[in-house]
């Protein structure tokens, strides 16, 4: 689903981070890619750590979300992967990720109708995110079995 949003709002991204910010369409292009990667990679890493309710929270409250503890850790690690993948300033850096996240996470919200599951979740950020997904409830639903022993 990441890499659906990120091709309808693709032009939009570059023509902002072009024209606002000063990178060539070559750098934006390239953000473009990074920004799906870093955003798969750091959802991944959420869902592994079982904090999927506040990735629901987040992708479920859309741009509002920017305040939150959530947000600040995918726009942290969005910057830094700007950083190191386009070789860009921090500030720059953090420019860009706090126009894009706020934007994809509109669209997701958007799709879901502000309502999105763990199924959602899991189309979201792909296959193996899913597995994970899966392997923390039976995880769950082990430990509860384990109670009744």
């Amino acid at each position: 689903m990441i890499n659906e949003i990120l091709k309808n709002v693709g032009p939009e991204v570059i023509s902002k981070i072009t024209g606002q910010f000063g990178l060539s369409e070559e750098q934006a292009s390239k953000a473009v890619d990074t920004t799906q990667e870093s955003l798969t990679a750091t959802a991944t890493k959420e869902a592994a750590g079982g904090n999927i309710d506040g990735l629901l929270n987040m992708i479920n409250q859309g741009s509002g979300a920017a305040g939150g503890s959530m947000f600040q850790k995918f726009a942290g690690n969005l910057a830094s992967d700007y950083i190191s993948k386009l070789g860009i300033s921090e500030g720059i850096a953090q420019q860009i990720s706090n126009f894009v996240l706020p934007l994809v996470l509109d669209k997701i919200m958007g799709q879901t109708g502000g309502n999105a599951g763990k199924g959602d979740l899991m189309k979201l950020i792909g296959g193996s995110a899913g597995d994970i997904l899966k392997g923390k409830a039976g995880d769950m639903l082990g430990g509860l079995g384990n109670m009744f022993k």
